[in-house]
């Protein structure tokens, strides 16, 4: 691979937001954001896009065009949306070439996922389209997916191991497949979830890639995300430092990690843990972990019930469902 083509994306601001209500309060926000730029991070993603009264506190936001507040000229942004959670009439015209849109989608969603992805295009914005749990496509619906895609022609295409559940050499055949058939001048991302640990080993199987095109690791500070968390920024980075010659600034994400985010981690812990490893064995979204946890249920129930969630009902969290069924 062309170490000038991998970019780090930290999705800490949104992400990590999980565990908080996403109230990381105004000055961390702006930590976090002067701290990623001063490490040379090459996305920052801002948050979610929402239909509902503007925070500062949170980092949640009504439009496009109240991220202008925090941007700097030189850097680059993301911003994330559900879909189905924010109208296409919210949108203007691209404001920013810096701003990235990126639409989160489960399968069954994905024909009108994709013709919101063509609408934001048509706009003149820079667009991902991040298919949730990527890996439970067959080849066939993949194929399916990635053909009109190419026809959309966004800036990129996520594989996202929502289970957490991928090793690598299931991530070196997604990505060899993905490669094979997509648009070379689309970007792909990667994004992980640690419930077996494999965040880290996977991010090194894809930088083996014998690939041109622009790949984009998402990553969080201290693996901040909800449940067993993501791939950690300092982690990543270091890696990359000292085996790729990046020069990312180590000691400025280790020192925001210590001010900023471990009070948050004292509050409330995320990592790995025999609940979420057993969700991945599963094939269960992560939620129906923490759900069953936060019942006080012990690990023996849990790994109990988790098998016996039918497969129609695995791969996307139904909290009406799980209610229900325990």
């Amino acid at each position: 691979m062309n170490k000038n083509n991998l970019k780090i994306l930290d999705c800490t601001l949104r992400d990590g937001g999980y565990l908080i209500d996403w109230d990381f309060k105004k000055d961390n926000i702006l930590k976090i954001h002067q701290c990623l730029c001063n490490s040379g991070i090459d996305y920052i993603e801002c948050g979610f896009l929402k239909e509902f009264g503007a925070d500062f506190n949170k980092t949640f936001y009504n439009t496009a065009e109240e991220l202008l507040i925090l941007i700097k000229q030189y850097q680059k942004y993301t911003v994330m949306i559900n879909f189905g959670e924010y109208s296409i009439t919210n949108f203007n015209d691209c404001l920013n070439e810096n701003i990235k849109i990126r639409v989160a989608f489960k399968k069954e969603q994905c024909k009108d996922a994709l013709n919101y992805i063509r609408q934001l295009k048509n706009r003149g914005w820079d667009v991902f389209a991040n298919p949730m749990s990527t890996n439970t496509y067959t080849r066939y619906e993949l194929k399916n997916l990635i053909d009109e895609i190419n026809k959309i022609e966004p800036y990129g295409l996520t594989i996202v191991d929502t289970l957490g559940n991928m090793y690598e050499n299931e991530i070196a055949d997604i990505f060899k497949f993905i490669d094979e058939n997509t648009d070379k001048n689309l970007a792909l991302c990667f994004h992980s979830h640690n419930n077996m640990q494999l965040s880290f080993s996977n991010a090194k199987e894809i930088l083996k890639l014998d690939t041109q095109r622009e790949i984009i690791l998402d990553s969080c500070l201290y693996g901040m995300g909800r449940g067993a968390g993501n791939l950690c920024t300092e982690l990543i980075t270091k890696y990359l430092n000292d085996n790729f010659g990046y020069k990312y600034d180590i000691f400025n994400l280790l020192e925001n990690i210590k001010n900023v985010i471990m009070p948050y981690y004292y509050k409330k812990p995320w990592g790995y843990s025999i609940p979420y490893y057993m969700a991945a064995i599963r094939g269960c979204h992560p939620n129906y972990a923490s759900y069953l946890v936060n019942l006080g249920f012990d690990e023996t129930k849990i790994d109990e019930l988790l098998a016996k969630i039918p497969e129609d009902k695995k791969t996307t969290y139904d909290e009406i469902f799980i209610s229900s069924f325990v």
